[in-house]
């Protein structure tokens, strides 16, 4: 008699870059003799790339979202939609909010991050954070509420905090929506806690931005930390008030507590996983980790950035695939240079590339064409976000 060998169990949380790669690519090619399942915080992912579009008025929420329902159900994963808060690899299981605990044979994180300084005083009352990115976009249409609502004898006064590419990004983009949609001024202030926006990027990319700044009215400045929000404004760490009407929140990076809230599982100092070129934890071969969420060990300066996530997807797809089969493992590297395209709002961008910077319409229209295009791979159902 032939005893049938049970299915093997993988496991997805999130669903992020990486992770939707995974689920279109086992739809059409499933690993042999397994089952999945998907557990994700939202069931409509969306797409960070086109988010600063998305403030700007370009697109609509529809443009960037991706339903999960469809990419998982193409597959046969079973979609639970929770909040996963442990992990014990020992028993191969998780455990979600609820108390609810889901066993795996092989499992795979990508989950993403956090924002810094969410913790300090008066930031979750008073201002609108970038991640999850799901609340940058409903907050939108508030906040221009709130500026049209603004007295016309004076600026309708935005505070960014962070001024990393989504800092700036997102600067130069509020103001254009909001000059916009309410035909007031808009004062932009851009903080950033540094010796010089953008980091890691070339001086040439940086001009480009303060000289754009300066033709907008948006003020930089550099070397100021926020310590404390209140219904003025912000407080630096040098005693000084910057007041402000609204905040937008775009400090650094930092890890979802559940790695550091699972025992036995090693991470950074900052709370990210671990994990070796092959995308595993550094002490797990059965667990992944792809995207925001982890730290490569032989690469651990590679920026927190969407672009790695999504080089990682073919990767982590093959690795899973072979690693459910008992096959070696492909080891991931991460690009040295990419291109790197802003949207800074009214039909503009600017990018760069090996160092060289550009800026035009054109460069809109390339970014545009570069984000729908992945889109479209991903967008099976008729979407189910409205305008």
């Amino acid at each position: 008699m032939i005893v049938a060998t049970p299915a093997r169990h993988l496991l997805l949380v999130g669903g992020g870059h990486a992770h939707v790669q995974v689920l279109k690519a086992f739809a059409t090619n499933p690993p042999a003799n397994c089952r999945m399942t998907l557990v994700t915080a939202e069931r409509v992912a969306m797409y960070s790339g086109m988010a600063p579009g998305f403030v700007a008025g370009d697109y609509a929420l529809r443009d960037l979202s991706i339903d999960l329902r469809p990419l998982a159900a193409a597959c046969g994963a079973e979609l639970v939609e929770a909040t996963c808060e442990r992990i014990d690899p020992t028993a191969k299981q998780i455990q979600l909010a609820g108390g609810e605990v889901i066993g795996y044979d092989v499992a795979s994180f990508n989950i993403g991050s956090t924002l810094l300084g969410r913790e300090l005083s008066g930031v979750g009352e008073h201002a609108l954070p970038t991640r999850p990115l799901r609340k940058l976009l409903d907050g939108i249409a508030g906040l221009i509420v709130r500026a049209g609502e603004h007295r016309g004898d004076q600026p309708f006064r935005l505070l960014v905090v962070g001024a990393g590419v989504a800092g700036v990004e997102l600067a130069f983009c509020a103001q254009v929506r909001l000059w916009r949609e309410t035909g007031k001024a808009i004062a932009v202030t851009l903080f950033n806690s540094g010796s010089r926006i953008l980091p890691r990027y070339p001086d040439s990319l940086i001009r480009r931005v303060e000289r754009l700044a300066t033709t907008r009215g948006i003020v930089i400045k550099n070397d100021v930390r926020v310590v404390a929000l209140d219904d003025n404004g912000a407080v630096t760490e040098s005693g000084e008030r910057a007041d402000a009407d609204a905040v937008l929140w775009v400090t650094g990076p930092v890890s979802h507590p559940l790695f550091v809230n699972s025992p036995g599982i090693e991470t950074d100092t900052r709370g990210f996983i671990s994990i070796r070129s092959t995308l595993q934890f550094k002490d797990n071969d059965d667990c992944f980790a792809v995207g925001d969420c982890g730290t490569l060990i032989e690469h651990p300066d590679t920026p927190k950035a969407g672009v790695y996530a999504v080089r990682q997807g073919p990767i982590l797809t093959e690795n899973l695939r072979s690693h459910l089969c008992g096959e070696s493992l492909r080891e991931y590297a991460p690009q040295r240079e990419f291109l790197t395209l802003l949207n800074m709002g009214d039909g503009y961008a600017i990018g760069c590339k090996l160092g060289v910077s550009f800026g035009g319409r054109w460069v809109l229209r390339l970014k545009d064409w570069i984000d729908r295009d992945f889109m479209r791979k991903f967008q099976l159902g008729e979407g189910t976000e409205s305008d």
